[in-house]
């Protein structure tokens, strides 16, 4: 709610009433003072869980608003992992940004975002955004990759399908119902009558949006379900026969639909923030081209143009890299759901892989443990019953071990031997279910594999799609309503914050 409702006659008697003793405080004390109070308080704790993560996943997007002067905005979110495994996220920045969008102009908003949160350049293992020219080549000069968003170069892919000229009369058809029945209450009540009637579910129309694709789908699919009550509503009227969409049109809305419901599971699915998306990309991705966009003698002509369109759109527009090439294949061999399955050639992925564990050892790995700590610990009186103890067997146990490493002509097993040993044994373990969590799993082995374990926390943290960035604006714009259009941009930005980051 803006916040001059405290300054409103009605909140004022509402509050005199339930709580008399209480002063309202005025609407400049909340947007001068409460909010930018709460805004540093939670911005302290995000800090704070910031510090756990050692790489992280970003994604970032450009939002003008419709209200007030039209404003464009940044937005920023940060992903990664914590020390027990978990897949946290943040929206750290909707920012007012009133330069031309120019790559120069969206590198250094971006930089200067990471300085202000004290995020090193060098820790970023991904950046993921649409495919905008702009936004590719911004972060051409970053060190980590840059993602095209699977969701965002779909939607260009299927909003080709929606463009042929007989499925864009069927869903004008479709869309021209809805709206005659949005725009009557007369026949929204008979819709209600007709499918308790008929014992269909009691779901209303769905409107769609131009600009995404899945809301065209799910108001496919519900005048679909809905088809036997709407003909039912219409029948009764003759001056409505003409909202219902030809026999021809239905049929091709029923191709359609049958043909968008799997793209759509897969594009909610990847577009999660509590769940590893990018590991699921490569197996997704040859999912889609192997199974749902391959021809099948049972397909009409109308079914094969669309999936050739999708398959020859998608694959221009996921051109990867080499680069992102080889980040996919890594982040799905080190996620324990697929390993090795989904690679072209195991052998180059394992040595990719190696490289990146070698790598990382080399900045990372702790120094060996000097030996006058060894020589106490293993000096150190135990009592009689303590070295009954398991505890204590096993303490004497692994002192005498280091006592053995560091024992002269003894050979230590270099890094790369190390590695091997631990990519043979995550080989020789079974894969886990492909509905089971792989940072699960990774928490409970991180100590057995602990080289291979930095890989997988480096990049299952990037996310497949922007749709966090996106999910950003959703919110501001409610935040920056018809009713708040005088909001400023500082307070869209914190306002925004504390919507996703307060606890």
């Amino acid at each position: 709610m803006p916040f001059q409702i405290v300054e409103k006659t009605g909140f004022l008697n509402l509050m005199k009433k339930a709580v008399p003793q209480y002063k309202v405080p005025s609407r400049s004390y909340f947007s001068t003072n409460k909010i930018p109070a709460m805004y540093k308080e939670v911005r302290a704790n995000v800090e704070e869980q910031l510090t756990e993560g050692v790489w992280f996943g970003a994604t970032t997007d450009l939002w003008t608003s419709s209200v007030g002067g039209g404003e464009p905005f940044m937005s920023f979110t940060i992903h990664y992992l914590s020390t027990d495994w978990q897949l946290k996220s943040h929206c750290l920045e909707t920012l007012f940004f009133p330069d031309d969008h120019t790559a120069e102009h969206i590198t250094e908003m971006m930089e200067n975002m990471l300085l202000d949160w004290k995020i090193k350049k060098e820790s970023l293992s991904g950046i993921t955004t649409d495919n905008a020219s702009n936004m590719r080549k911004a972060f051409q000069s970053f060190p980590c990759v840059w993602f095209p968003c699977f969701g965002h170069n779909l939607n260009l892919a299927i909003s080709k399908v929606l463009k042929i000229p007989r499925v864009e009369s069927a869903t004008r058809a479709c869309r021209h119902l809805v709206q005659g029945f949005s725009r009557s209450w007369k026949r929204k009540r008979e819709l209600q009558k007709k499918q308790a009637e008929l014992n269909i579910p009691e779901h209303s129309l769905i409107h769609d949006v131009v600009t995404r694709w899945g809301s065209t789908f799910e108001m496919i699919a519900r005048f679909l379900e809905q088809q036997q009550a709407i003909c039912g509503v219409l029948a009764g009227d003759r001056n409505t026969w003409h909202f219902m969409p030809k026999d021809n049109d239905i049929t091709v809305l029923e191709k359609v639909s049958q043909l968008l419901c799997p793209l759509h599971d897969f594009t909610d699915v990847l577009a999660s923030e509590k769940q590893v998306t990018l590991s699921s990309l490569k197996p997704v991705l040859e999912h889609i081209n192997n199974e749902i966009l391959q021809d099948q003698e049972k397909d009409c002509t109308l079914t094969k143009q669309m999936k050739h369109v999708i398959r020859e759109d998608l694959l221009m527009q996921l051109r990867y890299t080499e680069e992102m090439k080889n980040v996919l294949n890594i982040s799905s061999f080190v996620d324990p759901r697929f390993k090795g399955s989904f690679a072209e050639n195991l052998d180059d992925t394992v040595k990719a892989c190696s490289d990146e564990a070698l790598a990382l050892a080399s900045h990372t790995e702790d120094p060996p443990a000097a030996s006058t700590q060894s020589t106490s610990s293993t000096n150190t009186p135990t009592t009689k019953r303590k070295e009954k103890s398991l505890s204590g067997l096993l303490q004497q146990i692994t002192s005498a071990k280091m006592n053995r490493s560091l024992t002269p002509g003894y050979a230590m097993p270099s890094i790369q031997e190390k590695f091997n040993s631990e990519v043979n044994l995550y080989s020789s373990l079974p894969a886990i279910s492909a509905d089971a969590d792989p940072l699960a799993w990774w928490k409970a082995h991180v100590e057995e594999m602990p080289m291979l374990s930095k890989v997988a926390r480096k990049y299952l943290c990037i996310p497949a799609t922007s749709v966090p960035s996106e999910r950003v604006f959703s919110t501001s714009g409610h935040i920056l309503s018809p009713q708040r259009s005088r909001l400023s941009t500082e307070n869209v930005n914190m306002l925004t914050f504390l919507h996703f980051n307060m606890n």
